[in-house]
């Protein structure tokens, strides 16, 4: 159909033949498909909205309706100049778009929700992408290393595992850490770096630093070796406070049972030379060197006799096995020891090996 002769229709301009024609294409079900394509062409024109994967799609064919029955209706009542075969005309014209509108949006109402669909599906594995973690578990005879997607570096220590985002995104980077790790965070001012780990937190900007937090001790030690962090805790009601605000050379310690913290400045890098594959112990309690031997080595250490928790050990050990380390200890002191071989405790589990520590004069 001539969208020429539509007009002369509705403006009662057409010729007897023509006439003929428009009434004969209004009353054939031939003309559904141009009428579809005509309806298409007006909706294009009276539409002020883009497309919207969230359209809906009820309100567009209420609005289809609406400006089509009602504004296109007036609009041309108005120009008609009151002329009742005009009006009449153009009204059966508006019926036809109108059951055409109906008939159009069916795939139109089927691509939107398919887009919707789509829409929701994509927006939802984005959600899932960000919200997605990685855990990295460090074993217990090795140490990890782990770049982070903002190409922060973290050294795991033995038993310790980190747990971060796949992607870092919004105005924090939090990563959570159990066990003991070295960090050397990448610099942004603008988002800072936190570390949650028990009952609280260290919050960093571009800095190194070692944190010791493993489960089964009452305490936690962040030592700082380059730049600035400040040690946060998260109130009941949900606001964080700073408990402490670290400079270069300094270890805080948190104890766990009473919410205090102590700091100190220390001279040399005993509470990190882990990363390096070093143990090093300056004037350490035998009771801590026991602690940090039995994690390094994953075996029991236990202490028979109290003589020898007044005991304090200065050394440096880097690649001497289990045996080695013990027999310079009794070489040094007056311990004695036994080793214990590991014992099946289930189908190809074994417990750990077992080191009792005794008085040698005993």
């Amino acid at each position: 159909m001539d969208k020429k002769l539509l007009e002369n229709y509705c403006n009662n301009t057409c010729s007897e033949e023509e006439l003929k024609s428009v009434l004969e294409w209004f009353n054939s079900s031939a003309c559904i498909s141009e009428s579809k394509a005509l309806l298409l062409s007006i909706w294009e024109e009276l539409s002020d909205e883009e497309s919207n994967p969230q359209t809906d799609f009820d309100f567009i064919l209420d609005k289809i309706h609406h400006k089509v029955n009602l504004g296109q209706s007036k609009k041309l009542i108005e120009k008609a100049d009151q002329n009742l075969i005009k009006y009449n005309r153009r009204k059966h014209f508006l019926n036809i778009l109108t059951k055409a509108a109906a008939i159009l949006m069916i795939p139109v109402l089927t691509y939107g929700l398919y887009i919707s669909s789509k829409y929701r599906t994509t927006r939802h594995n984005q959600i899932f992408i960000t919200q997605a973690y990685n855990e990295v578990f460090s074993s217990a005879d090795a140490i990890t290393k782990v770049v982070l997607p903002d190409s922060s570096i973290v050294w795991l220590n033995h038993s310790s595992s980190l747990k971060y985002p796949a992607i870092f995104h919004g105005d924090i980077r939090t990563v959570e850490l159990t066990g003991e790790g070295y960090f050397k965070v990448a610099h942004n001012p603008k988002i800072p770096f936190i570390v949650k780990t028990g009952k609280i937190q260290i919050k960093a900007v571009g800095t190194t630093f070692n944190i010791m937090s493993y489960p089964d001790e009452d305490r936690i030690e962040t030592s700082l070796i380059e730049g600035y962090v400040e040690l946060q805790q998260t109130q009941p009601d949900g606001k964080i406070i700073t408990l402490s605000r670290m400079t270069p050379t300094e270890l805080a310690v948190f104890h766990i049972s009473n919410n205090e913290i102590s700091t100190r400045t220390i001279n040399d890098d005993r509470y990190f030379s882990w990363k390096d594959g070093k143990l090093v112990f300056n004037k350490e309690p035998i009771g801590e060197v026991v602690k940090k031997l039995s994690r390094w080595f994953n075996v029991d250490i236990q202490i028979k006799d109290p003589e020898l928790l007044d005991l304090n050990y200065t050394a440096t050990f880097v690649h001497e096995t289990l045996p080695q380390v013990m027999e310079l200890i009794a070489l040094v002191s007056p311990v004695k020891y036994s080793i214990s071989n590991r014992k099946e405790i289930s189908s190809g589990t074994f417990s750990k090996r077992k080191i009792i520590l005794s008085y040698k004069n005993k």
